[in-house]
């Protein structure tokens, strides 16, 4: 459970950092009439493999985050009754910015690395209506929304 919330906390602060930096390469690629990425990954983990492949999925996650700056956010969530059954919502400055995610070191070494965990993969695609994150995390603090 700790671990978990570990995640998801990562995922948050992941949130506030693009909020406070990484929204405004989204502001840039909105401004040249392309919206951002948004996109749900519905997994299933085979439950032997669910500890290693949520450290791996971490490990990726900050990563891409950090270090690619059309990453805006990527958050990760187990389905609570059903903790195998995982979710994560993701968001790209554009579409450019995911299909140079895919090329990235760190994702092709999560996809090498837990392959043989997932049992399924579902990608959706959404269309945003809005995000919006408070700046830096911290309440009261100023309002990002893309």
């Amino acid at each position: 459970m700790k671990r978990s919330r570990m995640v998801i906390g990562a995922g948050i602060l992941a949130l506030a950092t693009a909020a406070a930096s990484g929204f405004g390469t989204r502001a840039q690629a909105h401004a040249a009439g392309e919206p951002p990425m948004v996109r749900i990954a519905e997994l299933e983990i085979d439950p032997a493999y669910l500890e290693a492949y949520k450290a791996i999925l971490a490990e990726e996650q900050e990563a891409s985050v950090r270090l690619e700056p059309g990453v805006l956010m990527l958050h990760s969530v187990a389905i609570a009754d059903n903790p195998s059954h995982i979710r994560l919502l993701e968001v790209y400055a554009s579409r450019a910015a995911y299909e140079a995610h895919l090329k990235a070191p760190h994702f092709v070494k999560y996809k090498t690395a837990t392959e043989t965990m997932v049992r399924s993969l579902k990608l959706v695609e959404t269309t945003p209506i809005l995000l919006c994150a408070k700046s830096r995390g911290r309440a009261g603090g100023p309002v990002t929304c893309l």
